[in-house]
């Protein structure tokens, strides 16, 4: 079974990329600041535009968006573009890391274009993922032991 797995939350650019590269098994236990920073998805805000991130072990296509609060919309969209087009694919699975991601981020992407702040706010960021880092490579690699069920 071919499966396309989309992690996905408000922004895209966040505690979904870090549970992508998790999965597709280029994150493992310890992360450096450096190396969160260095991901090329992390903190780049664009809504709606899939980002692909990798395969992971079994094959199956990993993906990332930010969809805002239009989940819904977009996941019927995309299910629906499968199907018209016949998509050489079984499934579409959407997992939401919302639960992991900072409430305050929009606050966050003005900021940390100021330089002075570009520091301050990567430290910040970097001690909120390091904190929920292991619920994040819990909900990924529980995927990837138990099954696919939907997880929202």
């Amino acid at each position: 079974m071919k499966l396309k797995i989309v992690y996905y939350s408000y922004y895209g650019c966040f505690s979904s990329v870090v549970a992508a590269y998790i999965h597709a098994g280029y994150l493992k236990d310890e992360i450096s600041k450096d190396t969160v920073f260095s991901l090329p998805e992390m903190l780049d805000l664009d809504y709606g535009e899939l980002k692909y991130i990798g395969l992971d072990e079994n094959l199956h296509e990993i993906y990332v968006i930010g969809m805002k609060n239009f989940s819904d919309n977009i996941k019927k969209t995309l299910e629906g573009l499968r199907k018209i087009y016949n998509l050489e694919y079984d499934r579409l699975i959407f997992i939401d890391t919302s639960m992991y991601e900072p409430k305050y981020l929009k606050f966050i992407f003005p900021m940390r274009k100021i330089a002075i702040f570009k520091k301050i706010v990567d430290e910040i960021l970097y001690n909120w993922l390091i904190k929920r880092f292991d619920g994040i490579k819990n909900l990924a690699e529980e995927l990837k032991k138990y099954g696919f069920e939907e997880k929202t």
